[in-house]
């Protein structure tokens, strides 16, 4: 009798072992993909975009909603075709149904097609094309906002505000670069500037000697880089001192380039060129504050807009997510995040109806304080930056400029 008890009794406990276990294997699971540059010309940038998505998940534990985040991270290799491939194998293999990237413009305009015909919400990193944006069916959500856009307000600036009449631009030759050198030489002309000059190297360009001398013998108050990164930019500001131009610069997406690394290394010749930036560290607001401890103990750097941009897009991924109840299908998740009001490290963060990004913007410096180089404080700040081209924003401002 008693060896039956017991029997029952350890019958019982492998019943509810077995059912514990079936639990946990059975738990409800939300994938979310990444697609990051860890090798090519920009790789320096794939372990920022990381550790900003790592951020923003290790404050929710990798859950939402009651659900385990699974996260799934792919390299780009800074190449079309392969950004394409991963892509597709995040959607077809691992059956993620939002994926944060890949970077660059090109592979935004690969991609598109495919993410509308799965449904498959895609989150920019730094920036977006207008031609995805203004497409009905778009599933992209474009932070900060399009190249162009984020760009043409500061073309502006530097005509109304320093005062350069003529300018020169050099941009890396894909679909993001050369929306955003056109975009800021668009709103340099339509302020009354002359554009003298647009120079356009490869990718990746080794050497940007050849292309030096034509902006030392061309008449023209400014030189406006939109380069890919940081190696090239740090490259192009190096090289032109050596080669002896001394023309005032200007430049975009400095929060990007201007990474701490890249400062270090080229010193002072950095100091005093001005940049449109969606970011700086520098804020002084509760969420950076919060979001700067995070980042430190991950990384012992402070970051720049590349940590700050895809922590920004997982906690707007995370909040739609919480919203729905942990439903990813689009049709439940889309408008869900375009509903949101944010407040980020970066500033307040709203959508509009295309899923393009609402957010202030900065102009920003290289300065040497305390002992080191670092990206300033905003020496200016625009207001609700968006892309006059889209039909949401039809007879609205493009920005709203607050000079502190």
């Amino acid at each position: 009798m008693m060896g039956r008890k017991l029997l029952i009794v350890l019958s019982a406990v492998c019943l509810v072992l077995a059912l514990g276990t079936l639990t946990s294997v059975g738990e409800e699971t939300i994938k979310i993909g990444a697609i990051f540059p860890y090798t090519g010309p920009v790789a320096e940038l794939g372990p920022k975009f990381e550790a900003g998505l790592r951020a923003a998940l290790d404050e929710v534990g990798y859950r939402v909603a009651g659900k385990k985040i699974e996260l799934i991270i792919e390299d780009s290799a800074t190449s079309v075709s392969v950004g394409l491939d991963k892509f597709k194998k995040l959607v077809d293999i691992d059956g993620v149904k939002v994926v944060i990237g890949p970077l660059m413009g090109d592979t935004h305009l690969a991609i598109a097609p495919y993410a509308t015909e799965k449904k498959v919400i895609v989150t920019s990193l730094i920036n977006g094309m207008y031609e995805v944006a203004k497409k009905p069916d778009s599933t992209y959500l474009i932070y900060p906002t399009t190249c162009w856009a984020q760009t043409y307000w500061f073309g502006q600036y530097v005509y109304n505000e320093l005062g350069y009449r003529t300018m020169i631009t050099i941009g890396a030759n894909y679909a993001g670069k050369i929306a955003y050198a056109n975009g800021a030489a668009d709103g340099f002309k339509d302020a009354g500037g002359i554009v003298v000059a647009q120079l356009w190297p490869p990718v990746g360009c080794p050497d940007y000697s050849p292309y030096i001398p034509t902006m030392i013998g061309t008449e023209a108050d400014v030189i406006l880089y939109a380069l890919e990164g940081p190696g090239p930019v740090s490259r192009f500001i190096y090289q032109s001192h050596e080669m002896g131009l001394d023309k005032p610069m200007v430049t975009i997406t400095q929060d990007g380039d201007y990474t701490p690394e890249a400062l270090a290394e080229l010193g002072d010749i950095a100091l005093g060129i001005q940049g449109e930036s969606a970011y700086t560290w520098q804020l002084d607001n509760d969420e950076n504050r919060a979001f700067l401890g995070g980042i430190f103990a991950q990384t012992g750097a402070v970051p720049s807009c590349s940590e700050q941009n895809s922590y920004t897009m997982a906690k707007a991924v995370l909040a739609g997510l919480e919203a729905t109840g942990g439903d990813d299908s689009f049709d439940v998740l889309w408008p869900a995040i375009l509903a949101l009001q944010l407040d980020t490290p970066a500033g307040p963060l709203s959508f509009g109806p295309e899923g393009v990004a609402i957010v202030d913007s900065y102009v920003t410096q290289a300065e040497f304080t305390q002992g080191e180089y670092r990206l300033s404080p905003p020496l200016a700040v625009v207001h609700e930056v968006r892309d006059p081209r889209l039909a949401s924003n039809e007879g609205m401002p493009a920005y709203l400029l607050d000079e502190d």
